[in-house]
């Protein structure tokens, strides 16, 4: 027996906290870029919020180039405010401003991997993530289609970071994305043209139901799933 293996006191370890991932606990230099893009975003994104409102009546046009509103579209359409030739530049850069939230999703996905999906869900990945991630992972541009149709609740830039889990091209995601965003303003520019201001009521009334529909749709897949799961023999 070696007496100096008993005499020697174990040494001290460096104390972590397993609840934050390792791209906080020891970032590199990218992980440090994006989490301060990320900050930056969120800072933006909160300072914009009183904002909204008085945009919205008074320039409707630079709430849709911020945010990328599709209601900011609509007004902006309805009353007339710009010219013909102004007015496509502003559907195309309103389609264009979401990028900057769903392209740092993507690179966020694509570096940090599943370990980022179990931070954005503090470690407690949902019930209806876990039974639908299969479909999602397997069905990405599908969900993607169905995340920019308008009023829908599905979170287009969860389903970015996914994508950047996978690996997926970027330029191909890109493209595909702002195809789907032309397509969303422009049924924004088409209301706004057609029936103007007062759809805005109705609007927000198909918003509010579309998000108590898709809620309705996703507890059937969750039920049907655990009874199927119920039904399965036991091993």
């Amino acid at each position: 027996m070696n007496p100096q293996a008993t005499d020697q006191p174990p040494a001290e370890q460096e104390p972590q906290n397993p609840a934050l991932p390792s791209f906080i606990r020891k970032p590199d230099k990218t992980d440090k870029i994006l989490l301060g893009l990320l900050a930056l975003l969120t800072i933006y994104s909160l300072a914009l919020t009183p904002a909204r409102p008085w945009l919205l009546v008074n320039a409707p046009w630079a709430l849709s180039l911020l945010t990328g509103s599709g209601m900011g579209l609509l007004i902006t359409a309805a009353q007339g405010l710009l010219a013909p030739w102004a007015l496509t530049g502003l559907t195309l850069l309103t389609a264009a401003s979401p990028f900057k939230f769903l392209l740092l999703y993507f690179f966020m996905g694509k570096k940090w991997g599943q370990e980022f999906l179990d931070w954005i869900f503090a470690g407690r990945t949902p019930f209806w993530y876990r039974k639908l991630e299969g479909f999602v992972e397997g069905h990405i541009w599908l969900c993607l289609l169905l995340a920019f149709i308008p009023f829908s609740p599905i979170p287009a830039t969860i389903l970015l970071a996914i994508a950047g889990i996978r690996k997926l091209s970027v330029w191909s995601l890109a493209a595909y994305c702002y195809l789907l965003l032309l397509l969303n303003k422009g049924f924004y520019l088409y209301l706004g043209f057609t029936f103007g201001e007062d759809i805005q009521p109705l609007l927000n009334t198909i918003d509010r139901y579309m998000t108590q529909i898709t809620f309705a749709l996703l507890g059937y897949v969750l039920v049907t799933s655990w009874w199927r799961e119920r039904k399965k023999p036991k091993p």
